[in-house]
């Protein structure tokens, strides 16, 4: 084999052990971070979980005790998606209903809200969305406090008809610049309540699971 082969093999081979090592590294690295990001995804939705029920309300360990839900237009939800159930003494105290509005200024809105068993609101968090920075991210508790003022509401305060933002005439103020985003969050939150209401019975059945 003459040198200029034997330069071309060596090259070939080089860049082959390169092309594996970097493969290898990419991989490895894909996994540690696809872990590293599934845990934080998990910490912040046990965060936002927590966050809409009470601490004394439930003695289970929240995200455990779980409803499966129907494929629901509505909610927004998928069939296998799941409700939350806050337990005390083995009795179900609360309930953790997730929602999308698909009306959002730049789509999608995943909300969670934490009701009572009477149906009062406990609690109302954003997990997931595209609004615009500076505008209708105000809905995140980490940019303003817009999104606390559903806590003690039901369907009966505001009456049903008062269940929009002020510029429609509705009981809500509107964030500054993003009224199709706080819209879309009040319309959400009060379809989330009418299907507790309309499912009552189902999410506090006695034979619910009980706390571990």
């Amino acid at each position: 084999m003459n040198a200029l082969a034997r330069a071309m093999l060596n090259n070939a081979i080089g860049l082959g052990l390169f092309a594996a090592i970097t493969a290898g590294a990419i991989g490895v690295t894909q996994v540690l971070t696809q872990e590293r990001i599934e845990e934080q995804e998990s910490e912040a939705r046990y965060k936002a979980l927590r966050e809409v029920i009470p601490e004394d309300n439930y003695t289970n360990t929240l995200g455990t005790n779980t409803i499966e839900l129907p494929d629901n237009e509505e909610l927004g939800t998928e069939a296998g998606d799941e409700a939350f159930l806050a337990l005390k003494d083995d009795r179900v105290t609360g309930v953790i209903l997730p929602v999308t509005a698909p009306d959002g200024y730049s789509g999608d809105i995943d909300l969670i809200l934490g009701i009572t068993p009477e149906g009062k609101l406990t609690g109302v968090r954003v997990t997931q969305h595209a609004e615009t920075p500076g505008l209708g991210d105000a809905i995140e508790t980490s940019k303003s406090d817009w999104i606390l003022d559903f806590k003690g509401h039901s369907l009966d305060n505001p009456p049903p008809d008062e269940w929009h933002v002020a510029p429609d005439g509705g009981r809500f103020d509107a964030l500054s610049g993003a009224t199709i985003t706080s819209r879309a969050v009040v319309r959400a939150v009060f379809r989330g309540l009418v299907f507790f209401e309309d499912n009552q019975d189902k999410f506090l059945n006695e034979t619910a699971p009980k706390a571990e």
